[in-house]
């Protein structure tokens, strides 16, 4: 009976040993493989199928700062498991540090890989592996290198000006939207219907770029004024974004637009 059992426990500890060991692929999936891409701009990451990484100068180290509307342009690196150095790491010629590679929590309980402390983001206007449509966007969003520093260098070689204004009002309508929750919403609604405020959907004067920033920066009739409350980048955002939103399309305003209507 002695040995009966012995072979029954011995059996039953190597069946949990086989399923543990079956179970480590699945483990390993959920790692994240960040790798190093080579191109005429510098060496910069990119995560496994070459799709290019960024990081956003407003972030602190080990503190993503980009949620919301910011996130569905900007959307994360998560890993459920770890960050793994890949291809061009540790290579003799040009040692690169995977070391550097680590995470930082997330304030919805996510975990966002990190590199040199920066949180890594995609962008969403990248379709295809080796697009770096994000790069120099806003003056904040840059590709990273594997030494943990951001490429500024050649931003506006990289891409047509097209595909670079694209980014540029895709980048300004999300922080827009934020601003216009907080301080315009109330008064024209959330949807730009008309709150007790001028209704802003579907509203043509809004393609006078001088009476928009005017109107933001001094207000008028019943609006305050936020000139001194909101700053260039906050007045372009939120001017971009109802600009574009609910059926208009007019169009991006920049900081230089505001700061030169002030």
């Amino acid at each position: 009976m002695r040995k009966a059992s012995a072979w029954i426990s011995l059996s039953g500890f190597l069946l949990l040993l086989l399923q543990a060991i079956a179970q480590q692929p699945a483990a390993q999936a959920e790692d994240v493989v960040v790798k190093v891409v080579h191109h005429k701009i510098g060496d910069y990451l990119a995560d496994a199928k070459g799709r290019s990484l960024y990081l956003f100068t407003n972030d602190t180290k080990n503190t993503p700062t980009c949620y919301g509307a910011c996130a569905q342009n900007w959307p994360p690196l998560l890993v459920r498991g770890k960050p793994v150095a890949g291809e061009g790491f540790g290579v003799m010629d040009d040692f690169y540090d995977g070391r550097l590679l680590g995470t930082a929590q997330r304030t919805d309980g996510s975990t966002q890989v990190t590199f040199s402390g920066w949180p890594l983001y995609y962008f969403a206007g990248d379709k295809d592996p080796g697009d770096m449509k994000g790069q120099g966007v806003g003056g904040v969003w840059f590709l990273i290198t594997p030494r943990g520093e951001p490429i500024k260098e050649g931003v506006a070689a990289q891409q047509p000006a097209g595909a670079q204004t694209d980014a540029l009002l895709a980048q300004l309508k999300a922080e827009g939207q934020a601003v216009y929750a907080r301080v315009c919403a109330p008064c024209h609604g959330q949807e730009g219907e008309g709150a007790g405020g001028v209704k802003l959907a579907g509203n043509s004067q809004l393609g006078n770029v001088r009476n928009v920033i005017g109107q933001i920066v001094g207000g008028g009739q019943e609006m305050p004024a936020f000139g001194r409350l909101l700053s260039d980048r906050e007045i372009a955002a939120v001017a971009t974004y109802i600009r574009n939103s609910w059926g208009n399309q007019f169009g991006l305003i920049t900081e230089e637009e505001v700061k030169a209507a002030r």
